[in-house]
């Protein structure tokens, strides 16, 4: 397992050019923007779908002959890629959010409802990213699109049925203990049906 975390790690190094672009627009939003909530979602978000991006690799026409010759086997290769999915962008979002709050325009009860909504928006691409690789592999890319529209559809449903402010003084609301719970159990429950389709997909595919 030590190996594949080494292989996503040497993948992600050759991304650098990029991952410094990602950076300087982070540090524009946090700073120099009224986008300072985006700032802090926006690179965790983009280094969760790198990661995902090696499944697409790995699952990939070129590659796939190739696939699970290693010696590793399933369950060892989804616990390193949801790992290095989930957990290196929820630390740097954590991060991130404690340089947001040296911008003045982020206040301090906001702190916890933006926290619980990257972590939550992280998990939940990890989520749907990985078993659509897994289970379209080339096809990937446009079923990526198509969940994608799916998902900001009913997002916009659910901001034109009710009061888009409403919700954030809703989720202002709740004690920050019980909003820090929420978000892990919805964390927990992606996570858990995610790697349990994935791990059927794997087990039912034929390389």
């Amino acid at each position: 397992m030590k190996g594949l975390f080494v292989r996503d790690a040497i993948w992600l190094g050759k991304q650098r050019m990029l991952l410094v672009c990602m950076l300087a627009l982070t540090v524009f939003y946090l700073f120099f923007s009224d986008l300072y909530a985006f700032g802090v979602a926006f690179l965790p978000l983009m280094l969760a779908m790198l990661v995902c991006k090696t499944v697409q690799n790995d699952v990939s026409r070129a590659c796939r002959r190739m696939f699970f010759t290693m010696p590793f086997n399933t369950r060892d290769y989804l616990i390193e890629k949801y790992c290095g999915a989930i957990i290196p962008p929820m630390l740097l979002s954590l991060v991130l959010m404690a340089l947001g709050t040296l911008s003045p325009q982020m206040a301090w009860n906001q702190v916890p409802v933006a926290l619980v909504i990257v972590l939550t928006t992280v998990s939940v691409t990890v989520a749907v990213e990985i078993p659509i690789s897994l289970a379209f592999r080339d096809r990937a890319a446009v079923m990526r699109i198509v969940a994608m529209a799916v998902i900001f559809t009913i997002c916009v449903l659910v901001v034109s049925v009710t009061n888009n402010q409403g919700i954030l003084v809703a989720l202002i609301s709740i004690p920050n203990g019980m909003l820090i719970l929420i978000g892990g159990v919805v964390c927990l429950v992606c996570t858990v049906t995610s790697v349990s389709i994935s791990h059927r997909i794997l087990s039912r595919a034929e390389w």
